[in-house]
């Protein structure tokens, strides 16, 4: 199965390389939710102090926090950009429009008996952080390390596909750095970890690590975390039941539990057709009986395992939140 096919099966509501990366209403929110989680895991969470800049004021950021007295190391800058850098070369030459991708790069400042080790740690973290998300975690592995030049050295990230493999992260170590970004005189025992994460080829390669092609009918098994929509909710056209006061109940408890978990931050979508509810790749989908009305106990089906489970009304938001989130 290669790229372009696995693309086409889906749609182009998710993505489509064509014309560069151009991602579809659903695609959108997968790689924003991927960012999310990028942006948390590499700037809020990091033990040390991490200041989101831009390329064009990385020397004025860094003058702005020497003089507010935070120097103290690790000291982290990160930069969500969009990169002309090129990416599997081999991919491109099918795709040749696709010139640039979004990147979220962390440059960590930290001293010369660090060094060594936080490019391993680092190294660590970043490969299990991709693999959280996969359907298959053993494809995520490290590129044989290269030599840059005789103070930098670099590995990647890449994920194995029958069709070849896709380079989703770059993470370097250079020591003794005199000066940062070209620019900013460092001293002598500084030395400079940097990861840089693709969040465009991200999303390429977990569509594809996710993607799924049985009887004949592709499914995307997405980790609930990063897929666009948590909970689908299929509600019955007027015109394909009976108008008694019990079918418009059902309809109006449905939307009532549409709105609650919307209220909690959940992404829902209601749809007439359970068909379409399915192709939207949701992972949990709620359906209600008349007796429902009654007991306040619905059914959450799982795409992921094809199980159901029954969930009173009161318990779906921690339900939902405890699996998606």
């Amino acid at each position: 199965m290669t790229v372009d096919k696995i693309l086409k099966n889906l749609g182009s509501n998710f993505l489509s390389l064509d014309k560069g990366f151009v991602f579809g209403p659903q695609g959108k929110l997968l790689r924003r939710n991927l960012e999310n989680f990028w942006f948390r895991s590499s700037i809020i969470m990091p033990p040390y102090n991490v200041f989101l800049t831009s390329p064009d004021k990385i020397c004025e950021t860094l003058e702005n926090l020497k003089t507010r007295g935070v120097e103290e190391r690790p000291l982290g800058i990160a930069m969500i950009e969009e990169s002309k850098n090129s990416w599997n070369s081999e991919i491109m030459n099918a795709f040749p429009k696709l010139n640039t991708h979004r990147t979220g790069t962390i440059t960590i400042i930290t001293d010369t008996n660090e060094g060594k080790e936080l490019y391993h740690k680092t190294q660590r973290e970043r490969k299990i952080w991709w693999r959280k998300f996969s359907r298959e975690p053993s494809r995520f592995k490290f590129t044989d390390s290269k030599k840059i030049s005789k103070n930098k050295d670099s590995t990647e990230i890449a994920v194995d596909f029958s069709f070849g493999s896709i380079v989703i992260e770059t993470i370097s170590h250079q020591k003794d750095v005199k000066k940062f970004n070209n620019q900013i005189e460092m001293n002598p025992d500084v030395h400079i970890i940097e990861h840089k994460a693709s969040l465009d080829w991200g999303s390429l390669a977990l569509i594809c690590d996710a993607y799924n092609l049985l009887l004949e009918e592709c499914q995307l098994k997405l980790n609930p975390k990063l897929s666009p929509y948590k909970v689908g909710f299929h509600i019955p056209s007027r015109s394909d039941e009976s108008s008694d006061l019990l079918s418009e109940k059902k309809r109006r408890f449905m939307l009532y539990l549409n709105n609650l978990l919307k209220s909690k931050g959940v992404e829902t979508i209601v749809s007439t057709s359970l068909k379409g509810i399915e192709s939207f790749q949701v992972p949990l989908v709620v359906t209600v009986d008349n007796k429902s009305l009654e007991n306040g106990i619905i059914q959450v089906w799982s795409q992921l395992t094809t199980l159901a489970e029954s969930v009173h009304i009161t318990d779906l938001p921690k339900y939902v939140l405890s699996r998606c989130s």
